[in-house]
């Protein structure tokens, strides 16, 4: 299996959220690649996947104004598809969702993670899934307008849509003098994870055997987006600089205590 980790982490630095597109077609050669890479993120885990709609998501927003106004314009959209609320498996499907929104970016796309505010049913019916399955979030993809619309120029004014907590805010654990070289790098990676509503509820505890452990403010709080799945794009972010550094680990699920773990190799 190939995905681009070395391409992601240059992604990493550049991928902002963009909700108004040009009606421009997604070019062929960028179509084929987005496909192998969704094929081989499909591989990744069981109980989520990503399918890649090439028709304009306008629909599936119909009636839907979230927070921060419509998106519009966009060509193409990603589906998020998950079949079970267990064993981490919104963790899963941010994990794969992002890696795809990382991939667009390499091709010059630019993309929105739209969780909350959409039609699910339209989309299932143009996504096509089991009656087993939920379409947990949409991703419109394609070419951003050159200027930020009036709604994209608000939220820029307002300051805090696209502002990041500072690494001492977010990050426990072992004092940062203490830390391996790689850490700051791969911490920053992760603190530059997109979330629903900028809300930024993941937080990171760095153990001294080099574990990074990934942990979510108010789990139990109710939200019409799973704060899991703003963990699993802050994992993806962790092992695509893991990856850059050339760090080898595993993932550790602890369900009992809702924690996720990086754990480096010695």
């Amino acid at each position: 299996m190939s995905l681009c980790f070395e391409n992601w982490f240059k992604a990493i630095q550049i991928r902002r959220s963009r909700r108004t597109y040009t009606s421009k077609l997604i070019e062929t050669e960028s179509v084929t690649t987005l496909k192998d890479t969704i094929r081989n993120l499909n591989q990744l885990y069981e109980g989520v996947r990503l399918v890649f709609i090439e028709k304009s998501p306008d629909p599936v927003f119909i009636g839907a104004v979230g927070p921060y106004g419509k998106i519009t314009g966009a060509p193409a959209y990603f589906a998020v598809i998950m079949k079970n609320e267990n064993d981490f498996t919104y963790e899963k499907a941010g994990f794969i969702g992002q890696g795809i929104v990382l991939e667009a970016a390499m091709h010059g796309l630019s993309t929105c993670w739209v969780g909350g505010y959409f039609n699910r049913e339209i989309a299932a019916g143009e996504v096509g899934i089991s009656i087993e399955e939920t379409v947990v979030a949409v991703i419109p993809v394609g070419y951003a307008r050159k200027n930020l619309s009036l709604t994209e120029k608000m939220m820029n004014q307002v300051g805090d849509y696209h502002k990041r907590k500072s690494i001492d805010e977010i990050v426990g654990g072992l004092p940062k003098k203490q830390w391996a070289d790689w850490l700051e790098s791969v911490i920053r990676s992760a603190s530059l994870s997109p979330s629903a509503y900028n809300r930024q509820s993941v937080s990171f505890f760095i153990g001294e055997n080099k574990s990074i452990t990934l942990m979510i403010a108010n789990p139990d709080e109710e939200t019409n987006v799973p704060k899991g799945m703003d963990r699993g794009i802050a994992m993806l972010h962790i092992e695509v600089a893991t990856k850059h550094h050339q760090i080898k680990g595993q993932w550790i699920y602890e369900q009992e205590a809702n924690l996720v773990t990086f754990q480096a190799e010695d």
